[in-house]
């Protein structure tokens, strides 16, 4: 008993040793890609095959999705790369072989970071149809990512309420950019997911010029956002302020 005992604490010590070493190696493997893929977007410079030299192709995509996550607006570069080692191939493929819900949300979500096609965005597509929610919104998110008005569009019609958490997700993928939908629709629109994004789309982009609007929707003693609008309204208040415009209720 004691023998069998030792020798198990002896097992799980290497285990733990060997999980250590692969943990530091790939951290490190992580690292080096990252500032690959950083030079070879910004400075372009460096050799586009030598990005993924060395660590697996998931890790590759996670380390692109950061990069991509820490910069503003297009950049063709990351085109490059995408087309270089197939990734909307290789993630349309691990979407769709998810054994699980949860893989399966994750993936989308990590896809929806990367800057995607429109075609691959549509090829995801009837994934925000999904009975769960998590997958249904991820998808969404990629269509998004792809064009803020088809995503847009979509949202429209989606049967079930974002949440406050769901709105910010979407924001950071158009946040990459300048933004490119027209607020108007949105914040007078009687659907609650478009005019929810729309307040806090004017709000994330600090649209003064949406005040009138915002205004509307929080005299409006009935609608379940004039929280929302009176908080985007707030958010306003140096440019209230020099306006002398103060009492707006």
């Amino acid at each position: 008993m004691i023998i069998a005992t030792i020798f198990y604490m002896l097992f799980g010590g290497v285990v733990l040793f060997v999980y250590k070493i692969v943990s530091v190696r790939s951290m490190e493997a992580e690292r080096i890609t990252i500032e690959r893929i950083a030079a070879f977007v910004t400075a372009a410079e460096g050799d586009v095959a030598a990005i993924g030299r060395g660590i697996a192709r998931q890790n590759l995509v996670q380390c692109l999705a950061f990069v991509a996550e820490m910069t503003t607006g297009p950049n063709e570069r990351f085109g490059i790369i995408m087309k270089y080692y197939h990734i909307e191939s290789y993630m349309i493929s691990r979407i769709f072989k998810s054994k699980n819900l949860y893989e399966r949300a994750y993936q989308l979500s990590l896809f929806a970071r990367l800057p995607i096609s429109m075609l691959a965005a549509l090829r995801v597509e009837p994934l925000v149809r999904a009975e769960s929610d998590r997958v249904s919104f991820s998808a969404l998110m990629c269509l998004f990512a792809a064009s803020s008005i088809k995503g847009v569009a979509t949202l429209a019609r989606t049967p079930h309420r974002l949440s406050r958490r769901d709105v910010a997700e979407m924001l950071s993928v158009i946040n990459r950019g300048c933004c490119p939908l027209p607020y108007t629709p949105l914040l007078m629109s009687d659907n609650y997911n478009l005019q929810l994004f729309g307040i806090y789309l004017v709000r994330r982009f600090g649209i003064t010029e949406s005040r009138g609007e915002i205004v509307c929707i929080v005299k409006n003693q009935g609608s379940e956002l004039r929280d929302d609008a009176l908080s985007a309204l707030a958010s306003f208040g140096d440019f209230m302020a020099e306006r002398g415009e103060r009492n707006v209720i």
